[in-house]
C-alpha cells in the first residue's frame, strides 16, 4: 500500500509544484487559478464523508485499486482539458482528480488502524505521511533535470520538456501504482460490516461526537490556514521573485527531503517527550518561520530576500509536516476504534471543505488586490488558534485511558507517555 501510495503521489506533488505554474503561462490570473484549485476540493467535500460511512467493516483493497487507476487517468484527462482550453472541462477534470485522490486518503489511515499492531501504530503512520514528501523529492528532482534537456523527437512527434509534457510523464509513471496495489494483503476488518442505509441510521448512536467534534475543531482550523497558502506558494515564489518551475521544483525537492527526514525522526521525539512536543513545539517554529516567509514580500528590493524566503520555506514544510503523522495518531487514539474510519472520511472532507473556502477566499483576496504577505498572515493567526486548541486536546487525552476496544468516551485515562 506504502509504495503504491508514493507512485500516485508523484502526480499529486508534481501537480503542486508546478500545475498553477502552467496554468499562468496558459494565461489565466490568480483567481481563475484559485477558482480552479477550489473545484479540486469540491468532489472530495461532497464525497468523503459518505465513503466514510460506506467503508466502515469492509475490505479496503478495492478502494485502492479504483483509486490508482482513476488517479492516472483524471490527471490524463485534466492535462488534456487545459490544453483544449475549455473552462467547463477544466473544472470537471480538477473535480474528478479531486476525488479519485480522495479515495486514497480517506482508506489509508483506516488500513493502518486496522493492519499494524499498537506498538508500531506511530511509525507505521508516519512512514504513510513520508510517502508524500518522498514523493515530493522525486518528483521535484524530475521535473528540475527533464526541464534541462533538450527537445527531442519521438514517432515523429515533437517533445518539448516543458509542464505540460513533464507532468504527463509523471502521470504515466505513477500508472504503474495499479500492479503493486493488486498485491495487497489486508487484516480483517475491526468493526462488523452493514448496509450503507444502516450505517447512515446508526450515525447518531454509534459514534461517539463529542469527542469527533474535539479532534476536528483545530484540524479545520488549521486547515483553513493551510488552504490559503500551500497551494499558493509556488504563485508567491514566481510572482515576488520571478523564480520559474524549474527553480521552484528544485527547492520544493530539497524542501521534501527535509520533511522526509523529519518524518523518520518525529516517531522518536513522540515516544521520548509525548503527544505535547510532538505536536506543539513544530507547529509554533513553523508558525514563526510562516511569518518570516511573509514578510520577505516588502524586503523584496534587497538581494538577500529570496534566499532568507526560501530558507524559511524550507524551514516552516518540514516542521508543520512532521507533527501531521502525531496528531493523526492522537485522533485516532482519543475517538476510539469504532469512530476510526468515520474520523478518517471527516478529516478529508475538512480539509476539501476548508481548502475549497480557503481557495474562494484567496480568489476574492486576489481580485482585492490584497497582498501575499498580508494572506500569509492571516493563515499563521489560524494556524495559531488551531495549535492553542491542540494544545487542550493534548491534556484532555492525558486524563483518559480506553477500556480494551472501546472509545474513550467516559473513562478515566492516564497516558503512559507522559
Amino acid at each position: 500500500m506504502i509504495s503504491a501510495a508514493f507512485l500516485i503521489h508523484l502526480i499529486n506533488a508534481a501537480f503542486i509544484l508546478i500545475l498553477n505554474i502552467y496554468l499562468r503561462k496558459e494565461g489565466y490570473t490568480d483567481s481563475v487559478i484559485a477558482e480552479f484549485n477550489s473545484y479540486r476540493f469540491l468532489g472530495i467535500l461532497i464525497l468523503a464523508f459518505p465513503l466514510g460511512v460506506f467503508i466502515r467493516g469492509k475490505p479496503l483493497k478495492p478502494f485502492f485499486i479504483a483509486s490508482s487507476i482513476m488517479v492516472p487517468l483524471s490527471s490524463l484527462l485534466l492535462l488534456l482539458m487545459i490544453k483544449g482550453g475549455d473552462v467547463t472541462q477544466i473544472t470537471f477534470g480538477f473535480i474528478a482528480w479531486g476525488i479519485s485522490f480522495m479515495i486514497l486518503s480517506v482508506c489509508t489511515l483506516p488500513f493502518i488502524m486496522r493492519s499494524e499492531p499498537e506498538d508500531v501504530v506511530t511509525e507505521a503512520i508516519s512512514l504513510s505521511f513520508s510517502t508524500w514528501s518522498l514523493a515530493m523529492i522525486v518528483s521535484g528532482l524530475l521535473i528540475n533535470l527533464l526541464s534541462r534537456l533538450s527537445d527531442i523527437t519521438i514517432f515523429n512527434q515533437l517533445i518539448v520538456f516543458d509542464e505540460y509534457h513533464i507532468m504527463l510523464m509523471i502521470v504515466g509513471l505513477s500508472s504503474f501504482s495499479i500492479f503493486l496495489v493488486l498485491f495487497i494483503r489486508e487484516a480483517k476488518p475491526r468493526s462488523t460490516s452493514s448496509h450503507f442505509l444502516d450505517n447512515f441510521k446508526a450515525l447518531r448512536s454509534d459514534y461517539d461526537w463529542l469527542l469527533i467534534f474535539r479532534v476536528l475543531t483545530p484540524n479545520m482550523l488549521i486547515a483553513v490556514g493551510a488552504g490559503l497558502t500551500i497551494p499558493f506558494v509556488n504563485l508567491f515564489f514566481n510572482s515576488v521573485f520571478l523564480m520559474d518551475s524549474d527553480k521552484f521544483s528544485l527547492v520544493g525537492a530539497i524542501t521534501a527531503g527535509f520533511v522526509f527526514l523529519s518524518m523518520l525522526v518525529i516517531p522518536v521525539v513522540r515516544r521520548r517527550f509525548g503527544f505535547g512536543v510532538a505536536i506543539l513545539l513544530p507547529q509554533w517554529l513553523a508558525i514563526f518561520f510562516l511569518v518570516i516567509l511573509a514578510l520577505t514580500q516588502l524586503a523584496v528590493s534587497f538581494s538577500w530576500a529570496i534566499y532568507v524566503a526560501i530558507g524559511a520555506f524550507m524551514l516552516r514544510q518540514p516542521l508543520m509536516n512532521m507533527a501531521g503523522p502525531v496528531t493523526s495518531e492522537l485522533g485516532m487514539k482519543y475517538v476510539g476504534p469504532r469512530n476510526q474510519e468515520l474520523i478518517s472520511a471527516l478529516s478529508s472532507s475538512i480539509w476539501s471543505a476548508s481548502w475549497f473556502v480557503s481557495a474562494k477566499i484567496f480568489q476574492v483576496l486576489r481580485q482585492m488586490e490584497l497582498e501575499y504577505y498580508q494572506i500569509f498572515l492571516i493563515t499563521s493567526v489560524l494556524y495559531a488558534v488551531g495549535v492553542m486548541f491542540y494544545h487542550m486536546l493534548i491534556n484532555d487525552y492525558a486524563k483518559r485511558e480506553p477500556v480494551s476496544g472501546q472509545p474513550i468516551s467516559n473513562e478515566v485515562f492516564i497516558d503512559k507517555d507522559h
